[in-house]
């Protein structure tokens, strides 16, 4: 017998009540079963991988300098690669490193473009990037500071170097940290609204590691060339200082814009031939542009906001997205 509409509601209503007078035992929810991962986007996630892959060869470089350090090897006696042309592009296994990391934020601006692009995001290719952003562009970066640290400590010599060197192991940690809590963050913030990609709050993993690493850079070509010694000192004793600064800004709220999404947007003709312009120093001096470059976008976040609260203008909402893809492509959801 099939109840009319208000015979229906009337049952549901006296069910419902002899299960609140305890006449009814109550059952326990049924236990959802487990969701099992069964698909991935293939090429988006072996980009990510790529960028875990460059991140532990930098690890690896920094432990083959440390071998060298303590074997008491200065990094201008060490053949890293076997060949004259190579060595002059990485002179040391911290400049390897610092390649490595580069070809590690190149994998990481391809992952999520490419998942966006073909519609392949999904949650674990969010995670998936979040573990390898902590690994490049957090424990790589860190531990190549206290390397340089530690090595040019022990090549000056100088009294209290050891106090020194652990508060370069203390600066590192704290980077690590920020990075970690960066990155959680925007696990726990982003949204699909915010996920536009078009800015960041607070600044990008990426851009941090790459202000950390285009002065160690900088630095070793400097000992190995055996130029502007007083300069490559100067570098050597503010690197902890900036790794500080730097990790302050990761979790900080000024917003940063997304560097690849506004590149690949249309621009006019001139742009193009203004970015050709700089081509030619990026060949001949490609250290001192990498610091040019990289310091260039750290303080372009505190100038702007300044700029904006000088001319009192509230910050563009669109910058105050958390870290999309994070030059990294952090917020990169590719399909499961």
């Amino acid at each position: 017998m099939q109840l009319v509409p208000h015979q229906q509601r009337g049952a549901e209503m006296k069910l419902k009540s002899l299960g609140e007078a305890g006449r009814i035992p109550h059952r326990p929810a049924r236990p959802r079963g487990r969701r099992r991962l069964r698909t991935i986007a293939m090429l988006p996630t072996l980009l990510t991988l790529g960028s875990v892959y460059f991140g532990f060869a930098a690890i690896y470089c920094c432990g083959r300098e440390m071998e060298d350090l303590g074997a008491g090897i200065r990094a201008t006696e060490v053949r890293t690669l076997n060949n004259q042309f190579m060595e002059a592009r990485a002179p040391s296994y911290l400049s390897i490193a610092a390649w490595m990391v580069l070809a590690a934020m190149i994998c990481d601006a391809l992952d999520g473009r490419i998942a966006r692009r073909t519609g392949r995001t999904s949650r674990f290719g969010e995670q998936l990037d979040s573990l390898a952003d902590i690994v490049s562009f957090g424990a790589a970066p860190a531990l190549m500071m206290v390397t340089m640290s530690r090595r040019e400590l022990t090549q000056w010599g100088s009294l209290g170097s050891y106090q020194l060197g652990q508060v370069a192991v203390l600066v590192g940690v704290i980077y690590l940290c920020c990075a970690a809590l960066r990155l959680a963050r925007f696990t726990v913030e982003a949204t699909a609204e915010e996920a536009k990609h078009e800015g960041f709050r607070g600044l990008p993993a990426p851009g941090a590691a790459g202000g950390v690493v285009s002065i160690i850079f900088l630095h070793d070509h400097l000992v190995v060339d055996r130029v502007w010694p007083r300069t490559a000192d100067v570098l050597a004793w503010a690197l902890p200082v900036c790794t500080i600064l730097i990790a302050l800004l990761m979790v900080s709220r000024i917003p940063f814009t997304h560097v690849v999404s506004s590149f690949l947007r249309r621009r006019p003709f001139g742009h193009v031939i203004a970015l050709l312009l700089p081509v030619p120093f990026i060949v001949l001096y490609p250290e001192q542009v990498a610091v040019g470059l990289a310091w260039s976008f750290i303080a372009s976040g505190p100038v702007r906001l300044a700029w904006r609260k000088m001319k009192g203008r509230p910050p563009r909402p669109e910058l105050g997205v958390e870290q999309g893809d994070e030059l990294d492509s952090s917020a990169v959801r590719k399909e499961a």
